[in-house]
């Protein structure tokens, strides 16, 4: 289907994607005070302190996002009107981001507040709910396409859970341009064009398992080298230290405020940063002496890190309670404060993309035989679907400068008391 079906008044020019063009919908929305902001928040929040040229803002991951959304849509055999949802609902998750981006989206939902129903707020109590149901949507309509899915040929595709995600493409596409790196090389038309949504799932040709695995590596790859890098990892669990000292005094959470949330961005916490008084709160001046540290690119350093498959340990690490647990007990080993301490590993929100964020297991693969078409999980054919499976994950121990070799000591027998030497 190509764009000229669109009723289309405006085209932005994208540096990954040439012309993108906009709706008078998308239009009227990107031009509010809530979608303006987007300009002023960096995401993934870390990445430019190690690759300085990756300071992309939110709205140009928010076009790209739209566009993937399209062409993916496209290839699947959406009609028009379903191409247009799919672009609405891209648009309305990217209007869910808070100050620093990813940092935000791991406080918040820590805080019971994802994405979904941040967008849910934004659609019934902003002006964006006006403008859907001036240009003949309802509120529920377009609510549903971010909690139930995009309706196409039978299926409800969840933008935020697909396998074959154009979110997580566009990211790795654009951050491996900006951030200077090769690591991301993939065919996303080939890919689209080898999808199909059969059983009400979505399946990969078996014949472009290539091209599917080429997918798969450039997410592992960018996920290594980029997103969990670790001085990446280091400034953005700084600035996860700084929301949990003084996130309630740096902004409202959109369910307590949605207009205040809905005016914040990353100048917005950089401003309160730097004005901090005497007479301020002990826990405003602690997230200012960490942002200071950040400005600085004085930064946090790792200190012990290990590879883990005990389940209990690490279904420890999923709640904030357990990672805080963690980080005193390795505290109180050292005879340090806890604040000294960070602990980190690849399951955490924050962290742009991890192998395992998708539910590839779900994933098929077929192939048309004789009998009509058979189907495969892609984790049997797939060595490289069946490694995003895998058990086994680094977990790594941080600590302000000056406590390293207490920290290392004490992290060191903590984690290594957890799974015997080369266990799996």
């Amino acid at each position: 289907m190509p764009i000229a079906d669109f009723p289309t008044v405006l085209k932005i020019k994208d540096p990954i994607h040439g012309y993108v063009s906009l709706t008078a919908l998308e239009k009227e929305i990107i031009d509010l005070r809530l979608s303006q902001r987007l300009r002023y928040i960096q995401g993934p929040a870390g990445l430019s302190l190690v690759y300085p040229g990756a300071a992309i803002s939110l709205m140009g991951r928010t076009f790209g996002f739209m566009h993937m959304t399209e062409v993916f849509l496209e290839y699947l055999g959406g009609e028009v009107d379903e191409v247009l949802k799919g672009r609405l609902a891209s648009l309305l998750l990217m209007l869910t981001n808070g100050p620093w981006a990813n940092v935000s989206e791991e406080y918040l939902s820590v805080r019971g507040v994802d994405r979904p129903k941040i967008a849910k707020i934004i659609v019934e109590q902003s002006t964006v709910g006006d403008l859907v149901e001036k240009h003949g949507f309802t509120k529920n309509e377009v609510i549903d396409l971010i909690h139930k899915g995009i309706p196409i040929r039978g299926l409800r595709l969840d933008l935020i859970h697909c396998p074959i995600n154009p979110e997580l493409i566009d990211d790795l596409i654009r951050d491996s341009y900006f951030a200077g790196v090769e690591y991301a090389q993939l065919e996303f038309r080939r890919l689209f064009s080898a999808t199909r949504i059969a059983k009400n799932k979505i399946a990969v040709e078996r014949s472009s398992l290539f091209t599917l695995e080429s997918y798969l590596s450039a997410a592992a790859n960018m996920f290594e080298a980029v997103y969990f890098h670790k001085t990446v990892r280091a400034a953005e669990l700084m600035l996860l230290r700084v929301l949990d000292e003084a996130g309630s005094q740096l902004f409202a959470l959109p369910t307590e405020d949605s207009e205040s949330y809905l005016r914040c961005d990353d100048l917005t916490f950089l401003h309160r940063l730097l004005h901090v008084n005497p007479d301020d709160s002990e826990e405003i001046r602690t997230a200012n002496r960490i942002f200071d540290d950040f400005s600085r690119r004085n930064l946090i350093k790792l200190a012990s890190s290990r590879a883990i498959s005990d389940p209990t340990f690490l279904g420890r690490l999923s709640t904030a309670d357990g990672i805080y647990g963690l980080e005193k007990e390795i505290a109180d080993d050292a005879g340090i404060d806890p604040g000294h301490v960070y602990i980190d590993f690849p399951d955490r929100i924050s962290v742009t993309f991890y192998p395992g964020r998708f539910g590839f297991e779900d994933l098929a693969l077929f192939e048309r035989g004789s009998s009509g078409y058979e189907f495969w999980h892609a984790t049997d054919l797939s060595p490289m679907a069946r490694s995003f499976s895998r058990i086994l994950k680094p977990v790594r121990v941080y600590t302000t400068r000056g406590y390293r070799p207490k920290v290392k000591k004490s992290a060191d027998r903590v984690l290594e008391s957890v799974d015997t030497p080369g266990s799996q």
